[in-house]
């Protein structure tokens, strides 16, 4: 591929993936703010309830969220008691984040409801074609080198590879 139609493809698919993140995102975020929850709060459980306990780094890295908004927003979960801090048993400075069992529960219960708001943006898609994207975005997201260069104050951190356990995933997040 020519070096001009390398670029406008990349630009493409960054324009592309980010455009419908923000559909899946918005649709979620709509029908979880009409019970009063949060899609940020959501994402965090989602994470956890795919990947079992992490520390709140890893948390941040696998949801793609600033590590403090996260911080904050788990000071709200464990309030409503969905989930629990303690220390890391790998590494005593590190916080270990899980799910309680009324975050499972609450997790299972708003699942259908981000399932139902995102269908819609996903309805162009034949079955097939929903594994083999998501099959290419695992590809890419997973890759270790995939987030490159010098950081920046708020820049993403670099990708880690995270545990994986064999729950379904969830849509946004």
């Amino acid at each position: 591929m020519k070096t001009a139609e390398a670029d406008r493809a990349t630009a493409e698919l960054v324009r592309l993936v980010g455009q419908t993140r923000r559909r899946l995102w918005i649709a979620a975020a709509r029908a979880l703010a009409a019970r009063g929850e949060s899609i940020v709060a959501w994402a965090l459980v989602n994470r956890l309830a795919e990947l079992g306990p992490l520390t709140q780094r890893e948390l941040a890295d696998a949801s793609a969220q600033h590590p403090a908004g996260v911080s904050r927003q788990l000071d709200e979960l464990e309030r409503k008691g969905l989930t629990a801090r303690g220390t890391d048993p790998a590494d005593r400075r590190r916080r270990r984040v899980e799910l309680t069992p009324a975050g499972s529960r609450w997790f299972r219960q708003t699942r259908p409801l981000v399932d139902q708001a995102t269908a819609p943006v996903l309805a162009v898609l034949r079955a097939s074609e929903r594994r083999a994207l998501a099959t290419l975005l695992r590809k890419v997201v997973s890759h270790p080198e995939g987030i490159t260069g010098p950081r920046s104050r708020g820049a993403p951190p670099r990708a880690r590879a995270l545990p994986r356990r064999s729950r379904a995933t969830a849509s946004p997040g």
